[in-house]
């Protein structure tokens, strides 16, 4: 039988899992039980929002990506307009898919004051190189955004500067990252992130009015650069296909060290991407978080996931009961008890 480990235990004999991070859905329900209906495709449709003719289109083009669809519309209305053929009915399913997916957002996504962002904030305060992330919603960017903030002053960078002095856009620009910096990667895109006259571009504003400039954002036409749920073979030809999706891949191919795997099931149906890239990486210690469920012992997990990435030549798979990190982070993060200012600070709610 594998051993399961406590994370503490974990981190202290193989240290160099902390460089790494690649966390998963499970690690935002654990700040938020919406982020249980798991994708904004999945929402609509397990809810019956998404129904007729707006679900026909996504199911036409074989994809959940509202990018795609929506884009595709906007052609079609585009050539409709030049051969004088009107246009009204596509009109009509193009504002309610797109308002579909503000709602999605809308009823998905917490509010920055509703989220416990100072467990957010020490949870990724423990590592060392990069925080990679399969989530497109906005917890680890807000949290980044404390670590940066007194009394931690870490130097942490996500790829977006300023184009130049006069215009404060943010653009991808990869050159900008320094080695010591921590990085944040998002692998599958995320809701902050647009695409402009072919430059990748984040929106820009305060934690707490992010949520709501996004969605002006979305109602003017420009939608997020995601990766939509679906095979993964699907998913790595939408990130080969996006210049931001792309060099973030390329640098997880690139990671070294150990890396710490959290609330990431790594189904091969979904993420054999994400397998292979840890597979054909440099780390050489893989920490797995384990969560048992009423359905799935934390032996069936493990057997699974060893099957999952196979035979593994130069590496070691290590697995530890995920409840188990959030205390670890914790005291690594305070030495055990959390400070009075550091309350007042990260504890907004």
């Amino acid at each position: 039988m594998t051993e399961l480990y406590d994370f503490k235990t974990l981190a202290i004999e193989y240290p160099s899992i902390l460089d790494n991070l690649l966390t998963g859905n499970g690690f935002s329900i654990e700040f938020h039980d919406n982020f249980k209906y798991g994708g904004l495709y999945d929402y609509l449709l397990r809810n019956q929002f998404l129904n007729g003719q707006e679900l026909d289109l996504f199911k036409a083009f074989e994809t959940t990506n509202f990018e795609f669809v929506l884009n595709s519309l906007h052609t079609a209305q585009k050539i409709n307009q030049t051969l004088s053929i009107v246009t009204h009915y596509l009109d009509e399913r193009y504002d309610k898919i797109k308002n579909l997916l503000i709602k999605a957002v809308q009823d998905i996504h917490p509010l920055y004051s509703f989220l416990n962002i100072g467990k957010l904030t020490w949870s990724l305060n423990v590592f060392k190189k990069n925080i990679f992330t399969t989530n497109y919603d906005l917890l680890s960017y807000w949290a980044l955004l404390k670590l940066k903030d007194e009394p931690l002053y870490r130097n942490i960078r996500d790829g977006f500067f300023f184009r130049n002095t006069s215009d404060r856009t943010l653009t991808f620009q990869p050159d900008t990252f320094e080695e010591t910096q921590l990085k944040l990667f998002h692998l599958h895109g995320a809701l902050h992130f647009y695409e402009d006259q072919g430059e990748i571009k984040k929106i820009r504003a305060k934690s707490e009015y992010l949520l709501s400039h996004i969605k002006q954002k979305y109602e003017s036409g420009y939608f997020p650069v995601y990766v939509s749920e679906g095979v993964s073979e699907k998913k790595l030809a939408q990130i080969h296909s996006n210049y931001y999706l792309s060099y973030c891949y390329n640098s997880f191919l690139g990671a070294e060290g150990g890396i710490t795997i959290l609330g990431q099931g790594l189904n091969p149906d979904y993420d054999k991407h994400l397998i292979d890239a840890i597979k054909r990486s440099k780390v050489k210690y893989i920490a797995f978080g384990v969560y048992p469920t009423v359905s799935d012992s934390s032996q069936y997990i493990i057997e699974n996931v060893k099957r999952y990435f196979g035979k593994l030549e130069d590496k070691a798979l290590l697995f530890y009961d995920s409840k188990t990190f959030f205390d670890f982070a914790r005291e690594k993060s305070w030495g055990g008890s959390i400070p009075s200012y550091a309350q007042d600070t990260f504890f907004p709610i």
